[in-house]
């Protein structure tokens, strides 16, 4: 298990582990990667949970029966261990960590069989939670009780910070190097690999080797020959109209480009129509019934309901959400392809190549692709651009470092250096960050970059599902035999940066492309405890607190609830506080609260609408009516608040701690109001979901 440096052995592994459930997590676990890389450090990079798929194909093949032995040992032959994970929703871990974490929670592991394991974990978490970055805590506890011991500080980062994860990655991530550096020295006339070094890169691809004359097979883009829709349930009715949005905003390039390409209208985007479909795992193929925009053409903002069908009954819940695989456009990506001159193998069929893995742990753990990069058979250089690959991502440092490395210009040589240099931070939220620069428009920047088409999973992050919290719920799932209704509250991203930029987000863009009848990959996810134990207390009040489309949640929970009606069973009222900008704009779904069966009593806050000028958020509605809310709670009601993470949910916490402390008895105490509202959210009596 040694390795060689300068004919000297010397054992330097390191594995990182990566919890994520947005990708946050397995970007920073992969430039920590590239740290230990440098180091001279066998690598892997690879998620918590692969450790779990391992034993389970041991155990199959009969190598192994102890499963906590198993990842115990797995564990203990890395040099360095590094867990990296973010948390989600109450506190919990991310699905893909999940199984590791309890698998260290088994009763019967010694206290000290990680002794020797030497690690250090970072978290990723948003303080607006008050479970803030609870998974890292946690798993660092529980690894220092099994032994382990901590080489460096925990770190964590803020999603609320001004610079985002970089305010506390950066200053950390440079601090562990020179800690590492200094703990596990080099053998003597070894040095770490410059930064100007390219590192190897994990996977390559080339041309496939041509099928026989006889394979008539097809399976690069999906087309009408193989088309899974006579499986899906029938067409809908002919009413249904998709109008695109369309404004008076003038012409502008490609969202991601600038001239010499044509001009086109972003708001006149091609209807997507005959989309590969990839074979992505637990997905269903759904069709669109009906995409409608809610709020009038001349509101700034294009805010849809997007109405699926998927095979088979699916007993979704209120808090579950659903996640859309978006691909890009054929012109931005016929674009890239042009701008790096890969038109000759743009049409080939692929092949990847796995260079140089560190196979040390286990030959399961060396993926013969990059993680979630699902490609179809026979896949084309097109198709995984326009499937797998998100041409318009925001780079990451050490991608403008390739780029550096693909160019015979010196300038931008510099440049491109310069903004990949950490001491040069200023530089690179002005020009990639703030402005949201998406690699894309990098590569138009500085065309003199011409890139091998080989190494674009390298350059290029992965697409990953997004997911959005489902706004339907009881009676709305189930709209004609063996087929599953499912609707989602969408905001479509579309604004002009400081430098006036058109941006668009990538999913949402896809989305409000896509006409009725259209299929894609979507996929469940649960959220149990956003609605646990509330199906056993039907007729608890609940005091709901949704701006915007965080009406989503709250709208599936009130359908769910009205549900319990035609079982017979009485359910509580619906205290609503919904924000938005002007009641004739984005009041979603008034008509439906209007309607006394579903026992909802609103209370609108619009902060646009005040004549004098003055800003209305709902805050301010959960203050002014502070002797309902306490009667409320005095009743047990349950809080739920949904929508944008940030300032949101901290503002109307503190107006519940307000309402309580003002309602007191005898006299207000902040401090006591305070354990008040940490009391429910330990209880789950106080919910959040914010994204």
């Amino acid at each position: 298990m040694s390795q060689t440096i300068n004919g000297q052995p010397h054992d330097r592994y390191a594995l990182i582990l990566y919890g994520s459930e947005t990708g946050n997590s397995h970007d920073v676990a992969g430039r920590l990667g590239q740290i230990t890389e440098r180091l001279h450090f066998k690598t892997i990079v690879t998620e918590m949970d692969d450790f779990a798929e391992v034993v389970e194909k041991k155990m199959k093949s009969g190598e192994v029966k102890k499963i906590p032995t198993l990842k115990v040992d797995v564990l203990r032959k890395a040099s360095l261990l590094v867990l990296v994970t973010s948390t989600t929703g109450q506190g919990e871990f991310p699905k893909n960590s999940r199984r590791l974490w309890t698998s260290l929670l088994k009763k019967n592991l010694s206290p000290t069989c990680l002794e020797g394991l030497h690690f250090t974990t970072f978290g990723l978490g948003d303080s607006s939670y008050a479970k803030f970055n609870r998974a890292a805590r946690l798993l660092h506890v529980r690894l220092q009780g099994l032994g382990a011991k901590e080489i460096f500080p925990r770190g964590e980062a803020d999603d609320q910070h001004q610079d985002g994860f970089d305010g506390a990655y950066l200053s950390w991530a440079a601090e562990f190097q020179t800690h590492i550096q200094s703990t596990y020295p080099l053998p003597e006339g070894v040095e770490p690999i410059p930064p100007d070094v390219l590192l190897p890169f994990k996977w390559t691809h080339q041309i496939a080797e041509p099928e026989p004359p006889n394979d008539q097979t097809n399976h690069t883009l999906f087309n009408d020959r193989d088309s899974p829709r006579r499986s899906l349930p029938p067409e809908p009715e002919n009413d249904m109209k998709y109008d695109p949005p369309r404004d008076s905003t003038p012409d502008v390039p490609c969202a991601q480009l600038k001239e010499p390409f044509p001009p086109r209208d972003l708001n006149a985007d091609p209807i997507l129509e005959d989309l590969p479909l990839p074979p992505i795992p637990d997905s269903l193929i759904a069709f669109v019934s009906s995409n409608k925009r809610l709020t009038p053409k001349t509101h700034w903002q294009d805010v849809r309901e997007i109405t699926f069908s998927v095979p088979g009954i699916i007993n979704y819940k209120p808090g579950d959400t659903l996640t859309i695989f978006p691909q890009n456009f054929p012109d931005d990506v016929q674009a890239l392809i042009d701008l790096m001159d890969w038109n000759d193998v743009a049409d080939e069929p692929l092949k990847f190549q796995v260079e140089g893995c560190a196979a040390f742990f286990d030959k399961f753990l060396v993926p013969p692709a990059p993680k979630d990069c699902w490609m179809m058979p026979k896949s084309t250089l097109r198709d995984l651009l326009t499937v797998n690959l998100d041409i318009t991502a925001i780079p990451q440092r050490s991608v403008l470092e390739i780029l550096a490395h693909y160019t015979d210009d010196p300038t931008h040589k510099e440049r491109l250096l310069e903004f990949s240099n950490p001491a040069y931070t200023d530089e690179f939220f002005d020009y990639a960050t703030r402005p949201r620069r998406g690699i894309l428009e990098v590569l138009q920047d500085f065309q003199s970059v011409k890139l091998p088409f080989n190494i674009v999973t390298t350059v290029f992050p992965v697409i990953r599902g997004r997911q959005y919290s489902i706004a339907s719920g009881g009676i709305q799932k189930i709209s004609q035999k063996d087929t599953t209704d499912v609707q989602l509250l969408v905001a479509v991203v579309h604004y002009k940066t400081v430098l006036s930029k058109v941006r668009r987000g990538l999913c949402t863009r896809f989305l409000a492309a896509l006409p009725p009848d259209a299929n894609l990959m979507v996929r469940f996810e649960s959220e149990c405890k956003f609605y646990e134990n509330l199906d056993l207390k039907p007729k608890l009040p609940l005091i709901l607190v949704a701006p915007g489309t965080g009406l989503a949640p709250c709208r599936s929970l009130i359908w769910e609830r009205r549900e319990l009606a035609f079982q017979g069973i009485d359910f509580g009222r619906h205290y609503l506080f919904f924000g938005g900008r002007n009641k004739d704009a984005d009041y979603f779904y008034e008509h439906e609260w209007k309607n006394e069966n579903f026992k909802v009593e609103v209370y609108p806050a619009f902060s646009r609408d005040d004549p004098t000028g003055k800003k209305v958020y709902v805050q301010d509605k959960i203050r002014e009516n502070g002797d309902l809310i306490y009667k409320l709670l005095k009743e047990q009601a349950f809080i739920f608040v949904c929508g944008s993470s940030g300032s949101m949910p901290k503002a109307v916490r503190e107006a519940f701690i307000d309402v309580i402390e003002e309602r007191q008895t005898p006299g207000g105490d902040r401090e006591n109001a305070e354990k008040v509202v940490e009391r429910m959210e330990q209880v789950g009596r106080y919910r959040q979901e914010t994204w």
